[in-house]
């Protein structure tokens, strides 16, 4: 995400907003970024560290192989 954007996923004031963030998955997503991109960054992002991708899964991911 960083790499990105620019700017770290998760970022609020105050350490429980920040924590509801990580938990919702909320963060911006801005508009360059192309589905494939997206659709990575959702998946390792993930609030469900058994629902994010093997990094086998992450070098396979069309964002990086296209």
């Amino acid at each position: 995400y960083t790499a990105l954007t620019g700017h770290a996923p998760f970022e609020a004031r105050h350490r429980p907003e920040l924590f509801r963030c990580i938990r919702g998955a909320r963060y911006p997503l801005p508009p360059q970024l192309s589905p494939p991109a997206r659709a990575l960054i959702a998946q390792m992002l993930h609030p469900d560290p058994a629902a994010r991708p093997s990094l086998d899964e992450v070098l396979g991911h069309p964002f990086l192989t296209q």
